[in-house]
């Protein structure tokens, strides 16, 4: 139930500000009049996003105490009297007096702040069933192995960025400081007896002193005015989700690490009980490619409308074989749930393999490109030597 902050009006004339839970203005106008205020304005109360981090803690003190058996007001106030990190402790705090008030836990945690939609939905469907603790234990596993994934992908990627971004500034630092220093030793026998290598290397450092500042400021408007026209322009964001597709390695990448995104969600609701047409419109955010989601919603229409469920996936672009194969194969033996547990663990493997080879072929191509860089600034300036000791 969302909470509104609004500006009344009593029988006496005096304005009042405050905030109040209700359903829609026309509840908070009911329950208003029931204080004898007349409401003049209302507006939805800003809520915080709550981070994935303090849910994946929060979860993993909840599940194994209502597992055990203790009633969750009982599981939230001693994860509020004994946990040690603060934020935990105002939630279970936050979450138990809503309960306490009446309240469910759905609506507890919607009043707290914006959770994960997929939080919230097994959350109710939970206190639909009655099985709180499996569907928190079910919870628990998926963010730990969310969790995993995020790891792996940053532990993957940090190495070559790292090294990157070190050739680079080592390249940037011999143009700017050393490379100065021998052209003012050439320039004494003149630049035209110089070989064409290290006069090349030698207007590009005087550039570089000169203009460096201006390649920058100029490198970082035309990335933030590209970044603008592909948010705010419609049809420049549609191709440049369809290229993002279509990047050969890249493409595929993405591709299946979204399938797997989709699959886990989708195993994970249909496994609690959640109808597959609200499980989609739950999992629709996790897909970061606009053509993609599109597709999805495509997929939602068809199935409103009857189509079977491999289907309406069809118009779902970039899906990986092993998804589809497996969605049919769901769909026939009506075992849905544990057909798309077992392909997210499949795309899961295979995204960490491709993932690998991606690094795996980033990291000599860096150490090429920028190891060709520094050998022609030695070889120019060895040149350079050369060419002056011949001609002396």
């Amino acid at each position: 139930m969302p909470e509104y902050e609004y500006k009344a009006i009593g029988r006496n004339g005096a304005e009042s500000v405050g905030h109040e839970h209700a359903a829609d203005v026309e509840a908070l106008k009911h329950i208003l009049r029931k204080q004898q205020l007349t409401l003049l304005h209302a507006k939805p109360k800003k809520t915080s996003l709550i981070g994935r981090a303090l849910v994946i803690a929060f979860t993993s003190e909840l599940a194994p105490l209502v597992e055990s058996g203790l009633p969750l007001d009982r599981a939230l106030q001693i994860i509020g009297e004994d946990s040690r990190d603060a934020k935990i402790t105002n939630l279970a705090a936050q979450l138990r007096k809503s309960i306490k008030r009446g309240e469910s836990f759905s609506q507890a945690l919607q009043n707290y702040g914006r959770f994960d939609p997929m939080l919230i939905a097994l959350i109710q469907v939970s206190e639909a069933s009655g099985d709180l603790a499996q569907v928190l234990k079910i919870l628990e596993r998926h963010y730990q192995d969310s969790q995993k994934i995020r790891h792996q992908l940053i532990s993957s990627l940090t190495y070559p960025v790292i090294l990157a971004l070190v050739a680079l500034l080592s390249i940037i630092g011999l143009a700017l400081y050393v490379v100065p220093v021998f052209k003012d030793i050439f320039s004494e026998g003149g630049d035209h007896l110089l070989p064409l290598g290290t006069r090349i290397l030698f207007s590009a450092s005087d550039f570089l002193i000169n203009y460096g500042w201006m390649v920058i400021i100029l490198a970082g408007a035309g990335a933030a005015s590209g970044a603008a026209l592909v948010n705010r322009n419609d049809a420049v964001n549609r191709k440049w989700h369809t290229l993002m597709l279509r990047i050969p390695l890249l493409g595929k990448l993405q591709a299946h690490f979204a399938a797997f995104k989709l699959a886990k969600s989708l195993s994970i609701m249909l496994a609690a009980g959640l109808p597959l047409v609200r499980g989609i419109e739950i999992s629709r955010p996790l897909l970061d490619n606009r053509i993609q989601r599109e597709g999805l919603d495509i997929c939602l229409n068809g199935l409103r409308k009857g189509e079977s469920v491999p289907q309406a996936f069809a118009h779902v672009p970039a899906l990986p074989v092993q998804f589809t194969r497996y969605l049919k194969l769901g769909n026939e033996t009506g075992g849905l749930a544990p057909s798309m547990s077992k392909v997210a663990d499949l795309l899961q493997e295979e995204f960490g393999n491709r993932l690998n080879s991606l690094v795996g072929i980033l990291n000599p191509l860096i150490i090429i490109v920028m190891g060709g860089i520094v050998g022609f600034m030695v070889m120019s300036i060895l040149l350079a030597v050369f060419s002056l000791s011949e001609v002396r």
